[in-house]
């Protein structure tokens, strides 16, 4: 298994990168729950519609934590909080819940951890993602 790339120029004329080819990831498909839980079901004693409805509840669940303020960690896979953009005011009266909020945003940061190995300092070793941990790259064989 691989993450395939492929070169593509860099077309803004007002950047010092104007021409020079970069690595633009290409994607092979989509994989949903369903997938996902049929996938589960090969290694476990699970049928995958038991994976699916254990999903689906912990989706449900995470949402009703987030929208109550919480902060979700899933071990191995990353953190979840819901952030409010808002317009900007002068003084605090003039803040309109209904009118000041723009939009609610999820944020998600994948779980990692930090890499002393490099430094020798753990806090200042570069974080290294578990979902990008051991991943191969390969030049897309397809036309670009």
């Amino acid at each position: 298994m691989s993450l395939f790339v492929r070169l593509k120029k860099y077309k803004n004329k007002t950047k010092s990168s104007y021409g020079k080819l970069y690595a633009e990831t290409v994607y092979t498909g989509e994989v949903h729950t369903r997938d996902i839980a049929k996938a589960v079901s090969e290694n476990t004693t699970f049928r995958p519609g038991e994976v699916k409805g254990l999903i689906d509840e912990i989706v449900a669940e995470m949402k009703r934590q987030l929208q109550d303020s919480n902060i979700v960690v899933i071990d191995g896979l990353g953190r979840f909080r819901l952030m409010v953009e808002s317009e900007g005011v002068e003084k605090k009266e003039d803040f309109n819940i209904q009118t000041s909020i723009k939009r609610i945003v999820c944020k998600y940061l994948p779980a990692g951890r930090r890499d002393a190995e490099e430094t020798g300092n753990k806090q200042n070793g570069r974080i290294k993602r578990n979902f990008c941990d051991g991943a191969k790259v390969k030049l897309w064989p397809g036309k670009d």
